[in-house]
């Protein structure tokens, strides 16, 4: 498979609601609420399996620091599974996050940390950092969407492309990292261009920009290449990818602990 179409693929790991496909329809006529449905409702697939690397670095260092990733998505019906397991390097095999959302929407899980110490998801352990990344695990879950307070709040071009901007508040006595999500939209690709979260001081933690997109066989549009930096821009986290495959069959064994560690275990 080409790197093009594996950076296409590679969007549905951290950022998976990114994905989306063009609205011919008049753009001023978008609510919030039918903006995101569209984006959300763009990514299924029956489910995926990802190479991936996490590349982390320090602008002007020259310092980069890798962690290879095994990433696997099921879906059955409105349910899915994602895992993320490390392969390398040796200081990371074998650490995972199993990531689970049933119909309702809410999120459930575990993360794993060889031999045998299995920690179940909380919200707690949302804001926590994956892989010492400026990943949170949260960001990887995206549960924003369904946030209760959705709102268009301007428009902007980005990279040549008009974009409504979305707040994205979580209710009262919500357990997040995050205050405010403000992100960038395409209603001509359905795709968000630019993410912006806030702490809970209202001063911004994060931000994610994509910084090219690809036009996919089936007339949607996909990331090709996806950057966090925090806001003090001391790092920069990239995805990228080796080998990658979609809307294919997972078993659902390869969800279970077992198999987890037995991935663990392998040289």
């Amino acid at each position: 498979m080409n790197a093009a179409k594996l950076l296409r693929l590679l969007a549905f790991v951290c950022f998976a609601c990114l994905a989306g496909h063009p609205d011919l329809s008049a753009a001023d006529d978008l609510t919030a609420q039918r903006l995101i449905s569209k984006v959300v409702d763009s990514r299924k697939t029956s489910g995926f399996r990802i190479r991936a690397k996490l590349i982390l670095s320090v602008p002007g260092s020259g310092k980069r620091d890798a962690r290879q990733l095994l990433i696997k998505s099921r879906r059955d019906g409105e349910a899915t599974k994602v895992l993320y397991q490390a392969l390398w390097p040796d200081e990371f095999k074998g650490r995972a996050l199993l990531v689970e959302k049933p119909g309702d929407g809410k999120t459930a899980g575990f993360l794993f940390e060889p031999p045998d110490k299995v920690t179940p998801l909380t919200p707690e352990l949302m804001t926590k950092p994956f892989l010492d990344s400026d990943l949170a695990i949260e960001d990887l879950t995206e549960d924003f969407w369904r946030w209760p307070s959705q709102k268009i709040v301007g428009e902007e071009v980005v990279d040549l492309k008009p974009c409504k901007i979305i707040e994205s508040r979580p209710s009262d006595g919500l357990v997040t990292g995050y205050s405010l999500i403000k992100s960038w939209i395409s209603p001509e690709m359905s795709l968000p261009m630019r993410l912006h979260k806030f702490g809970k001081d209202g001063k911004l933690v994060k931000r994610l920009n994509v910084e090219k997109v690809i036009k996919q066989e089936n007339n949607r549009w996909a990331p090709a290449t996806l950057v966090i930096e925090p806001a003090d821009d001391s790092r920069r986290t990239m995805l990228d990818g080796s080998k990658s495959e979609r809307d294919i069959e997972i078993p659902a064994e390869d969800f279970t602990l077992e198999k987890i560690k037995a991935l663990a275990t392998e040289k």
